[in-house]
């Protein structure tokens, strides 16, 4: 005989299972960008020199990298700092390292010295934080967790290759004279000392 019970009335309450790694105690955290401005990076000097009253020439060029101050053991990348900060993907380099390519002319001005040129690359500055995420937050880039060693509150700062709409990096080149501090006090001498020795001998 076949038998049908019914059940009137009855509430049964649905559970939802917390997420899996909630439940082995995971706690999660998502980069916030907090400031950045434009910023001039380490210079480098190029291979040639001239003396006062030539031209000095290069096409050389030269990969800049980003450089991480504080956080770099948080295991960011500078893809997860552009995700979170959309206005900063269109303005820097977009991976690791940019590589950008000098083509200027500079003049030695007239004396009785040697130059040589050094160029500054355009970098950004960012800083930021790790922020502690709630169950109904969402995160643009890579969470991470406190399994990985971080906490809340933990500071990153990062200096990154700026670029233009072309995905061309930014330098601006200076002449530089070649550690002759003889005549530093004579006309027109350059006013910037070089980082490194030149080869007192034309270009």
């Amino acid at each position: 005989m076949f038998k049908a019970i019914f059940l009137v009335g009855l509430t049964i309450p649905l559970v939802t299972a917390a997420p899996q790694g909630d439940m082995m105690g995971y706690t999660y955290f998502c980069p916030t960008v907090d400031y950045d401005e434009n910023v001039t990076g380490d210079p480098w000097q190029i291979g040639i020199s001239g003396s006062g009253g030539s031209e000095l020439t290069t096409t050389q060029s030269h990969t800049v990298g980003t450089t991480w101050t504080i956080g770099g053991g948080l295991g960011l990348s500078v893809g997860d700092i552009t995700s979170v900060d959309g206005g900063l993907s269109a303005s820097v380099s977009e991976t690791i390292e940019d590589s950008m390519e000098e083509s200027d002319t500079m003049t030695c001005p007239d004396g009785d010295w040697y130059c040589s040129v050094m160029i500054y690359p355009g970098m950004k500055l960012v800083k930021g934080h790790m922020k502690r995420m709630d169950s109904d937050d969402s995160c643009d880039a890579e969470t991470k967790t406190n399994y990985d060693g971080v906490s809340d509150g933990d500071q990153y700062e990062l200096t990154i290759p700026r670029k233009d709409s072309s995905g061309n990096g930014f330098f601006t080149a200076r002449v530089c004279t070649c550690g002759n501090i003889d005549h530093w006090a004579d006309k027109d001498h350059p006013e910037l000392l070089c980082m490194e020795d030149c080869t007192a001998v034309d270009s």
